[in-house]
């Protein structure tokens, strides 16, 4: 399938001669097929010779694909054409309103230069920002690796003794689709001054290091959902460009080694040994087709870079909990919206907050009914007095002591101990019930720094008792449109006249579920306990193992025959959209959990 490129690019004329077909843009929209929109943000010094090598392995699958070529507008390189520049590359304002399947970002041979002191670093991380939102899937390629990993993760790159210099060979240290069909062992291009220790990536859940060495640091890595690629070698090179650059260092009087495992037995006067197209064609090929091609929306325009992360009841149970979840949510860009249940079981004799709170509802309940009791019943209505106090005091010293292990002792006194006084007064029984996971929201909200936003303002039920998901919609996209880092409370919503409506339980799933619907999001984690559906109850089968992956049937048949493993009406807003499910276990992160997906 062909490239698509724009008309009289010069290159065009040379893919040619290689046999690599080219369509003009003009011919491609007259085709019935949605072809893969990249774009290519070219930051080396000579334009065309990086652009002839990306197309070359971009031409190397079945898939049409559309290109894009992005420039820095603040800066020029005096070895390019500012003429052809604007000719045939796009700035940021011209691409800002698109969306693209995938990107490459290139590397620059400005590894040394402070990331604050390079002229276009502002405008690059605007590129990083906008990939976020607007882009399946980035590659970065050599410097450009090490600077989006300091945008996104704060990681510095270090300096080595010596050039990083030639062709290395390197062990696959895992398997990954963008490596499929690899041997165990192959070769990369590179050319740094710099690298990035592999200890530095260790404690980050959300990245996977594939390829590493401890002369070389880092060579391949990439987020676990393959939105972000970390390429810091150079399998598009052509045969003679190590070559080149060797000859123009010692033209310069730099001190150079001759590069790596290039030359015949080491020898630049001998032929050069070129060992990493196919390796370089695969991986190329992989990323176009496993990491973009199978997985980007149809619609280009619905590519969406935030998700809902929903933690559950375990995974909230205490202060040290807490601090797990806040490194999990700090551990990735996108977690923006936060759903939470109340705190669940912190010991096999402990009680549920949500089943605590059920049983307080029952005793005000009893309370008001006894009031209206005669007077002979007065000691019993004491009784239960004394019992709901217990219970109240109970809950509330659970909630005071996960605020207070946090250091928020100031927020109870200001927002949160008041609340104790509405449900000891309160005889609704939804509203008591759904305190648990209000309580939790509230001070994890103030844990992150991240804005509360009350499920009551969010999620609103109709005449029936039915979720209205159009007025829901609405809402959420407002609120959430006005707050781009919150936490909700899971579990429950309001009705017509205000008043709070709670779920069946399970029912946070549920609010998790809306909420990814109503904001378009890709992929919906719900975090818990255990490392995704098991084949059976772990806590009594030892031999229990995790189901990698279900579709959205599978799934309701597992609930159907009494597995408490997702709130069933939960499943219908993620299905209507295919958003990716992700059980994920809270306290092993680094698990992939179980995937379900139609």
């Amino acid at each position: 399938m062909p490239l698509i490129i724009p008309k009289e690019l010069i290159v065009e004329d040379v893919l040619e001669r290689e046999n690599i077909f080219t369509m003009r843009d003009s011919s491609a929209k007259e085709q019935d097929i949605r072809p893969l929109s990249v774009a290519i943000v070219n930051l080396m010094p000579k334009k065309e010779e990086t652009e002839l090598q990306l197309l070359r392995m971009l031409s190397n699958t079945a898939l049409q694909i559309n290109i894009d070529l992005v420039r820095m507008e603040s800066y020029n390189p005096a070895n390019s054409d500012l003429k052809r520049l604007k000719a045939f590359y796009k700035t940021y304002d011209d691409i800002k309103d698109n969306k693209y399947d995938a990107m490459i970002i290139t590397g620059a041979p400005i590894e040394l230069v402070a990331y604050e002191k390079i002229k276009y670093w502002e405008e690059l991380k605007t590129i990083f920002e906008f990939a976020k939102e607007n882009v399946f899937s980035t590659m970065f390629i050599c410097w450009s690796a090490q600077a989006a990993l300091r945008y996104y993760y704060d990681i510095e790159h270090k300096v080595a003794d010596e050039k990083i210099f030639g062709v290395f060979e390197f062990d696959k240290l895992k398997d990954n689709k963008i490596i499929k069909g690899f041997d165990d062992t192959f070769l990369i291009p590179t050319s740094r001054h710099t690298y990035v220790d592999e200890k530095d990536l260790e404690d980050i859940s959300d990245l996977e290091v594939l390829a590493a060495r401890s002369d070389t640091g880092v060579s391949l890595a990439t987020t676990k959902d393959h939105r972000f690629i970390f390429n810091f070698g150079h399998w598009e090179y052509d045969r003679e460009t190590l070559h080149n650059e060797y000859i123009r260092d010692l033209a310069k009087s730099k001190k150079i080694n001759i590069p790596l495992n290039y030359y015949k037995d080491n020898d630049p006067n001998k032929d050069i040994k070129m060992k990493w197209r196919s390796s370089g064609n695969l991986f190329f090929s992989n990323w176009l087709n496993y990491c973009v091609y199978q997985e980007t929306p149809f619609a280009i325009e619905t590519i969406k870079g935030k998700s809902v992360s929903k933690f559950g009841g375990s995974s909230l149970k205490d202060a040290g909990q807490f601090a797990k979840v806040k490194k999990i949510i700090f551990s990735k860009n996108d977690r923006d919206v936060i759903v939470v249940s109340a705190p669940g079981r912190r010991f096999s004799e402990d009680t549920k907050v949500t089943d605590e709170l059920i049983g307080l509802s029952q005793k005000n309940n009893k309370i008001e009914e006894l009031n209206q009791i005669i007077k002979s019943l007065e000691e019993n209505l004491e009784l239960q007095k004394v019992y709901r106090d217990t219970q109240l005091e109970k809950i509330r010293s659970r909630f005071f002591s996960i605020a207070k292990d946090l250091r928020l002792e100031s927020f109870w006194d200001e927002e949160l101990k008041y609340v104790f006084d509405e449900i000891e007064n309160s005889t609704d029984k939804d509203f008591i019930v759904s305190r648990g996971e209000f309580l939790n929201a509230k001070i994890l909200a103030k844990y992150l720094e991240y804005d509360f936003i009350d499920a009551k303002d969010l999620i609103i039920f109709d005449v029936n008792g039915k979720v209205n998901l159009e007025k829901s919609t609405d809402a959420i996209k407002s609120k959430i449109g006005e707050n781009k880092k919150a936490v909700v409370p899971g579990f429950y919503g309001r009705n017509t006249n205000g008043d709070i409506v709670t779920f069946t339980r399970g029912g946070s799933d549920y609010t998790g579920s809306l909420i990814a619907y109503a904001l378009d999001s890709k992929v919906y984690e719900n975090w818990t306990d255990v490392n995704g559906i098991m084949t059976s109850d772990p806590k009594s089968d030892p031999h229990a193992k995790t189901i990698d992956k279900l579709n959205y049937s599978e799934l309701k048949e597992i609930i159907e025959k009494g597995a408490e493993v997702y709130q069933g009406d939960a499943i219908n807003p993620v299905k209507k959209k295919n958003i990716t499910i992700k059980i994920l276990n809270t306290n092993e992160p680094e698990n992939s959990g179980t995937i379900i997906k139609d």
